[in-house]
């Protein structure tokens, strides 16, 4: 998945709705959420952020949707359908 979204304006946000496209080229929606989170550190090596697990000693970034994922990846892509935020293991995005 594209890391580039940060200086592509508008579209900042929604940059999820890549793990659509990546269900729509053929990935099953689990293989397109590894994708986004899990395998893009594995490609840098010894180099690579502690991120992409939620295992101990790693970043603990996370969100959560109020969508199933597995069965509803055209949800992805909204920013409204993400409740919950954290980085680095605290919270900053918390229904209101």
């Amino acid at each position: 998945m594209g890391t580039d979204i940060f200086v592509s304006g508008d579209d900042y946000g929604r940059n999820s709705r890549e793990i659509t496209h990546l269900v729509n080229a053929g990935m099953t929606p689990l293989q397109a959420i590894e994708a986004s989170t899990a395998n893009g550190p594995i490609t840098l090596g010894p180099q690579a952020p502690l991120s992409g697990r939620l295992q101990e000693g790693y970043d603990g970034d996370v969100i959560a949707v109020d969508f199933d994922p597995l069965n509803d990846p055209g949800a992805w892509g909204d920013p409204t359908r993400v409740t919950h935020v954290w980085k680095a293991g605290k919270a900053v995005k918390t229904p209101a």
